[in-house]
């Protein structure tokens, strides 16, 4: 399982004090992070051609321009097929708690065919 270390910022939330909201403001066009149940678990890079995505393949395009290149839609559509909560926005918004921001190392891993294959292989995903 290939993973990345991305350097992001966090802070809490009012009204959330306890957990804390990973915006990865500083990501390019052509990638994106995706949150399992609100956490940053996977992450997801297209060619700069947008031609494929990293070890996903040309099915994953083949679907953005079926649902109009919607990223999210897809995302939350192949979580819940593999019965996780899969979103690429973070529902932990809201006002910043003065004074909690801090810079963090964030590990993703790297989100391919394979990674999927082995999701689907776990006890919990077998049909």
């Amino acid at each position: 399982m290939d993973k990345i270390t991305l350097e992001t910022e966090s802070y809490l939330v009012s009204g959330k004090e306890n957990e804390r909201f990973f915006p990865f403001l500083e990501l390019e066009f052509n990638e994106t992070v995706v949150y399992q149940n609100d956490i940053p678990k996977y992450y997801l890079s297209f060619s700069d051609d947008l031609k494929s995505a990293h070890g996903i393949g040309n099915w994953i395009m083949v679907d953005l321009e079926k649902n109009g290149h919607k990223l999210d839609e897809l995302i939350i559509e192949l979580g819940n097929s593999l019965n996780l909560k899969w979103s690429i926005f973070s529902s932990k918004i809201g006002m910043e708690v003065e004074n909690s921001y801090q810079t963090e190392q964030i590990e993703l891993e790297i989100l391919t065919d394979k990674t999927i294959e082995n999701i689907k292989a776990t006890p919990q995903h077998r049909v």
